[in-house]
Formats: structure tokens, sequence, C-alpha cells
């Protein structure tokens, strides 16, 4: 999982990046870091993603896109 991972699921939810960051009680600025390349996603931000969304077929989509639309030129 990587940053655009994690903002595919925070979108496919419609939560804003506070929102988000407030639900797995982490700072904002940590999500948009995450979000924008700037860190990593930790195995506990993936571990604590997975305990409050789940990884239902909606989550595992939302990972799937944002690959997909990592590898297309823009």
């Amino acid at each position: 999982m990587n940053g655009i991972a994690v903002r595919g699921i925070r979108i496919m939810l419609g939560m804003t990046q506070a929102e988000f960051a407030d639900k797995l009680r982490i700072s904002q600025s940590l999500i948009s870091d995450v979000e924008n390349g700037r860190r990593g996603v930790t195995s506990n931000l993936r571990v604590r993603i997975a305990q409050t969304f789940g990884t239902g077929p909606d989550i595992i989509q939302a990972i799937e896109r944002a690959k997909d639309s990592d590898k297309l030129a823009l």
C-alpha cells in the first residue's frame, strides 16, 4: 500500500483528510504527508486502516484502482 492507495480509500469513503485522520486517531498532517509521498505508509497505519475500515472488497477495489491510476501517464 502506498500514499495513492490511502488517498483512494479515503476518497472512496467520502472523507476529507481531517475526517479520515480523526477516525484513525492520527494527525491530518500525517495523512497529507503520506498521500503526497513525503512519508511512507507504515505497518501501523496499514493495521489502523484495516481495523477501522475493514478489508472488504470495496477497500481492496479502492487500493487496486489507486494502483492502476498510478500507472497512467497524466
